[in-house]
């Protein structure tokens, strides 16, 4: 299969699917022509665009960086003064054509593995409307059990993605979930998917002043929304 590269626009980078047909995956699901990849064909590219300040989410996350690249959670802020897209709006979505009934009602998204070479930490977090800091995946200090999300079946979400540096990264990704039948409950879980994110290198000096001028937004309002 050829890899794609994808770069701007509205894309679930999860999205967890059942059907009786089909079985259980996940998936990447472009919305523009509504196409449906397999991770491991796809390579999701972050730009320059992405670049700036963490403000006070570098202490929450506890990295060391005080800027690093986000593709941010609000679709306003993957676009520019012109509503032209300059960055990736990264989703994630649950979706089963199914009778079949989940217990509880949610599928869950694992990080398994971090790429040995991957040049930096990532996270994914948000703030709630109230200002609550929510960070279920991050890779500083190494993963764990609890790096994970949850989305519910016919749910869509978003979430402030961060790479703290330029570079590679690779990351092994499975989703599971629990479903009854005539009350037993069984644990599926899809495919280990291996996902690959190319962080654009900062802009310097007058390029980074331009870019900042185009975008026409502040960079700490795009990635926080605190």
């Amino acid at each position: 299969y050829a890899t794609t590269t994808l770069s701007l626009g509205h894309v679930d980078a999860f999205e967890v699917h059942y059907s009786d047909v089909e079985g259980f995956n996940l998936e990447v699901h472009v919305e523009e022509g509504d196409q449906h990849l397999k991770p491991g064909n796809v390579i999701f590219q972050v730009n320059q665009a992405a670049y700036g300040e963490l403000g006070n989410a570098q202490l929450q996350l506890g990295w060391s960086n005080a800027n690093a690249w986000v593709l941010p959670a609000y679709a306003a802020d993957t676009k520019n003064i012109n509503g032209d897209d300059i960055m990736l709006f990264l989703g994630v979505a649950g979706e089963s054509e199914s009778n079949r009934v989940w217990n509880p009602n949610k599928f869950k998204i694992s990080l398994l593995s971090a790429g040995f070479d991957n040049p930096g930490n990532f996270a994914l977090y948000r703030y709630s409307s109230g200002g609550i800091f929510s960070n279920p995946i991050n890779t500083v200090g190494g993963l764990n059990s609890n790096d994970f999300i949850e989305i519910s079946p016919g749910s869509h979400e978003h979430w402030n993605w961060a790479f703290s540096a330029a570079g590679t990264y690779t990351f092994e990704f499975q989703a599971s979930g629990t479903y009854d039948v005539e009350g037993v409950s069984t644990l599926a879980s899809t495919a280990i998917e291996t996902y690959t994110f190319n962080v654009i290198p900062e802009p310097t000096g007058g390029a980074l002043l331009l870019i900042a001028f185009s975008v026409g937004l502040s960079l700490r309002r795009r990635f926080l929304r605190s």
